[in-house]
């Protein structure tokens, strides 16, 4: 963060299960917040990882079209 590099270190022992407990009696925060899945997140990823790999084939068309282009 800016403007803290002269400030020394601060670290704070967290209880675990008091910090869990907390978020999950949160009513306001989402569900998957507050319990999270597993499960969800290897979807979320996979889902991620698809989108990424579409974009870079569309770029890759992209840019074979535009060599092709240049050399006919």
């Amino acid at each position: 963060m800016p403007g803290t590099e002269t400030t020394p270190a601060e670290y704070t022992k967290v209880e675990q299960h008091k910090t869990i407990n907390t978020i999950r009696n949160d009513q306001s925060l989402p569900e998957l917040v507050r319990y999270p899945s597993l499960e969800k997140m290897r979807e979320e990823i996979a889902k991620l990882r698809s989108e990424r790999a579409a974009e870079r084939a569309q770029r890759r068309r992209a840019r074979a079209q535009r060599q092709e282009k240049g050399t006919s």
